[in-house]
């Protein structure tokens, strides 16, 4: 499937949440929304910084929103840098519009809310094969086509 882009798009990343500071693997859906893997004030800070800077790449290209949306996966982390830099930005912000298709990739439940280091393993399975995951969890592939289908749900959504 492509996908004709016609709007524009600002994609940022969450900031450190508290499970990356913990060291931990929360890539399921269940444990991603839980709101203690929010983002941590160190992740706070990098949103405010990112917004302070799209702010400013804004004014030095003359761009001015005629029409915005926040789209995020349902995740603590997600949502919370989503409100941050709304604030930033000083736009009204009644949360963001959350779409399941731009969550981060599903591990499995083998690595979940297991350490960092077993992301090794997780790159290993990948370069032997991206179309194959981790078991119970998403290949590159599979990351790869919910993307792609969000984009184009975006662009249908937003002419």
């Amino acid at each position: 499937m492509s996908v004709v882009i016609k709007n524009r798009y600002w994609v940022l990343r969450h900031g450190k949440s508290i499970p990356n500071e913990r060291g931990l693997i929360v890539s399921s859906m269940e444990n991603g929304t839980r709101p203690e893997f929010q983002l941590a004030s160190d992740g706070v800070n990098q949103a405010q910084l990112a917004a302070q800077l799209f702010q400013k790449e804004l004014e030095a290209n003359n761009i001015h929103f005629l029409m915005y949306a926040f789209a995020t996966p349902p995740f603590a982390r997600t949502s919370h840098t989503a409100k941050v830099v709304a604030t930033v930005l000083n736009l009204p912000f009644e949360g963001p519009q959350c779409d399941q298709d731009l969550r981060e990739r599903f591990f499995g439940p083998s690595f979940e809310l297991l350490s960092h280091d077993k992301y090794e393993e997780i790159w290993e399975i990948d370069e032997k094969d991206p179309l194959v995951g981790p078991e119970g969890g998403e290949s590159v592939k599979d990351v790869a086509s919910r993307l792609t289908r969000a984009m184009a749900i975006m662009e249908s959504e937003f002419e």
